[in-house]
């Protein structure tokens, strides 16, 4: 092969990658990190950790005893269990290290699996960088980078298209089932990634584009590529919807409007449509920008004859999503009650405006189709500039002339006469086309950069007229948080050491999301926002959307004040509170008293350990020895006459006890926690945690796998013994 093919092979692929470690070069070549999104540091960096030390040592992470006294970890569906990418990351490299490349690695792959795609939609190369270059450039320079459930189902929804692609033009069933088993496992992803709005949105676009391509022949070949991907996604699906359905959110979101836990600003389940102008802002910069090549290119794509039952489909999805999301369609009684009607409905109307996404899987194609048409087949010039004015009224004109703030729209304006120029250039020189693709880099290059420079509040475009918050995807601003500070241990992890503490920190505590956005470095001393997991120190609180219900509602009956559904917090802690959850220590601001008595036993950095101070009456009068030996495993001992003892671990059926001599002892719930019953004339016992769905899920997933390997290995062999029969 020659150098000048290697180059043609390589350039499209290089390119939207380049592009991605440029708008993401504060967090690569820096090394920062960001607390732009309150996850990034509160939710995804400790639980991954966790996660990664776990693998590391060899264990499945069933439960994390660090946060909300415990809690079922690799049941949860946001736990990372099964996500490979945070599994392998988290494993291998340092926790800030593999955060920064979790957050790189989602964009680039999403262009990547995207370019493939078109490449086997038989595009040109040209084309398919353009359509990853669109959908690389929107997430890396705009907060869906660091939105990593999005970002997760975005990446892997490619890669389901792309086996989706090969599948349907497979002419043989060994090639047909690896495409199956390579559909399988990216949908696994993306259901690892973000079960909920992330997997309706992929498997939206997913079908649409099956239907799109299966002839009336291949029906049932297309049908048997559907079914298989939640059958071989079995170790993923069924313990997650196993767990929601017997944790706080059993009964739904919707039951959370009869519980008093909520904030008047936000509903649990939306009452009417979202923000009916976000398609629009696609053109606007600083934000998700696709790029005014691709913006005026996408209507090119209906030329495509080739592909107009694509294009339809792409375009279907794309429409009915707006349509559905409006306010006089979603706002109507009929529409919410028929999705409260489907399984799992509520969750899409907790929030809605997430379906949203739908658009970055759809856009980007149509406009690497409509690039395609004009270089596979140009059109008159006077058509071509009839389209393309179109294009550019479409995604610049009508936001304008609805109100939009042309300050948004300056890049789209600056870049569409050059935009049009290169798609006419194309159409009468295609051996210029490779500089397309380099002109729309730069261009998102450009607006990687604006974005990068925002430092005001959050962005509105001028259509949002009454509106609230604007549903478009605000930029991605230079991050400025150190990893290694972050996750550097405190003063106070090492005196806490197997203990379980809980932090006060008014006026943060009674606040409805907790200790949610208190992540400046003045807080990182307070050990608050899931830092016990990092650290591997037990907290009594948490942030969580899955909980374990006796905790959730006894925190909930504990709280004077209402707080949100997916927080744990305490605004004013009792000392029947702290000795129910086991606390030894608490973490107060310095100069604040406490709620309760105490010795304070350290103070740095400008915060207090107190070691609470508990009356004799309320002490065991039984010696007691509780020796933790793992996450999962409890060793228990008590002098005569102990019935019971209370285990300061959040009560989950999957506990089980056997006393000494193989005797049955029982676990029960004590308020959140468990009670430890011993068997008679018993004094000792081990506490065990299981999770069958967890492993038998995975029994499950690897005899699927195995029977799909097997099918494969047989189809193969029969092709060779048919192959030898014809020769011979």
């Amino acid at each position: 092969m020659s150098w000048r093919r290697v180059v043609a092979a390589w350039a499209g692929p290089l390119l939207i990658v380049s592009l991605v470690l440029f708008a993401l070069r504060g967090f690569v070549f820096e090394g920062r990190l960001t607390n732009g999104h309150p996850d990034i540091l509160a939710f995804w960096l400790p639980r991954w950790s966790f996660l990664g030390r776990s693998l590391a040592d060899g264990t499945i992470p069933l439960w994390n005893p660090f946060e909300m006294t415990g809690y079922r970890f690799a049941a949860d569906p946001q736990s990372g269990w099964l996500h490979v990418s945070p599994m392998v990351l988290f494993s291998v490299l340092s926790s800030g290290t593999a955060m920064i490349a979790m957050i790189a690695l989602q964009p680039a792959l999403a262009g990547l699996g995207l370019y493939g795609f078109l490449r086997i939609e038989g595009l040109g190369r040209v084309a398919a960088a353009v359509g990853g270059l669109a959908i690389a450039g929107a997430m890396a320079q705009s907060e869906i980078a660091i939105a990593m459930p999005f970002a997760g189902a975005l990446a892997w929804g490619t890669i389901t298209l792309l086996a989706a692609a090969g599948f349907v033009r497979a002419e043989r069933w060994p090639r047909r089932l690896m495409w199956i088993a390579l559909g399988g496992f990216a949908w696994s992803q993306v259901a690892s990634a973000h079960l909920s709005h992330g997997l309706v949105a992929v498997t939206a676009v997913l079908l649409a584009y099956v239907a799109a391509r299966t002839t009336r022949d291949g029906r049932r070949r297309s049908a048997l590529f559907v079914l298989a991907l939640p059958v071989l996604s079995i170790a993923v699906l069924a313990p997650r919807l196993q767990f929601i359905s017997v944790s706080s959110l059993a009964d739904g979101y919707s039951s959370l409007a009869t519980v008093a836990v909520q904030g008047e600003q936000e509903p649990p389940i939306l009452e009417s449509g979202v923000w009916a102008g976000w398609p629009l802002v696609f053109g606007a910069a600083p934000g998700a920008y696709l790029g005014a090549i691709a913006l005026v290119a996408a209507p090119l794509a209906w030329r495509d004859r080739r592909r107009r039952r694509v294009v339809v489909a792409f375009a279907l999805v794309l429409g009915a999503t707006w349509l559905l999301l409006l306010p006089l369609v979603l706002g109507t009684g009929l529409v919410r009650d028929l999705l409260l009607a489907l399984p799992f409905g509520d969750v899409m109307l907790h929030n809605p405006g997430r379906l949203r996404y739908v658009a970055l899987l759809t856009l980007p194609v149509l406009a690497a189709i409509g690039v395609h048409g004009v270089i596979d087949d140009p059109p008159p010039l006077h058509r071509l500039l009839a389209w393309c004015a179109g294009g550019a009224a479409l995604w610049i004109g009508t936001p304008l002339l609805a109100g939009g703030d042309p300050v948004r729209w300056r890049l789209v304006g600056l870049m569409v006469v050059p935009a049009v120029v290169s798609i006419v250039v194309i159409a009468r020189r295609a051996r210029w086309a490779p500089a397309l693709a380099a002109v729309l880099a730069l261009e998102l290059a450009t607006g990687a950069s604006m974005a990068g420079r925002h430092t005001g509040d959050e962005i509105r475009y001028g259509l949002e007229g009454s509106a609230g918050t604007p549903l478009a995807f605000q930029p991605l601003r230079t991050p400025d948080v150190d990893p290694d500070a972050y996750v550097r241990r405190t003063a106070f992890v090492d005196l806490i050491g197997e203990d379980r503490y809980l932090t006060w920190a008014p006026p943060a505590a009674a606040y409805v999301k907790g200790y949610l956005f208190a992540q400046e470095p003045t807080d990182w001393p307070a050990l608050a926002n899931e830092r016990g997991t990092l650290f591997g120190i037990r907290d009594a609180l948490g942030y969580n959307p899955v909980q374990l219900p006796t905790y959730w509602h006894w925190i909930r009956e504990r709280n004077p004040l209402p707080i949100y559904y997916n927080a744990s917090v305490l605004a004013r802690p009792t000392l029947e509170d702290l000795e129910i959850l086991g606390v030894r220590y608490m973490v107060v601001p310095s100069g604040v008293t406490p709620t309760v008595r105490g010795e304070v036993v350290a103070a740095a950095d400008g915060y207090d350990l107190v070691e609470v101070s508990y009356p004799l009456l309320h002490r065991l009068t039984t010696p007691v020895t509780v020796q933790r030996r793992s996450s999962t495993e409890f060793r228990v001992e008590a002098e005569p006459p102990a019935g019971g003892v209370v285990i300061h671990e959040t009560f989950d059926p999957g506990w089980r006890a056997t006393s000494d001599g193989g005797s049955s002892a029982r676990v029960e719930p004590y308020g959140p926690v468990m009670q430890l019953l011993f068997a008679d004339g018993t004094n000792g016992a081990t506490l065990t945690y299981r999770d069958p769905w967890v492993v038998g899920s995975l029994w499950a997933g690897a005899l699927t796998w195995l029977a799909l390997a097997g099918g494969i290995a047989v189809t193969r062999r029969r092709e060779r013994e048919l192959a030898r029969g014809a020769t011979s």
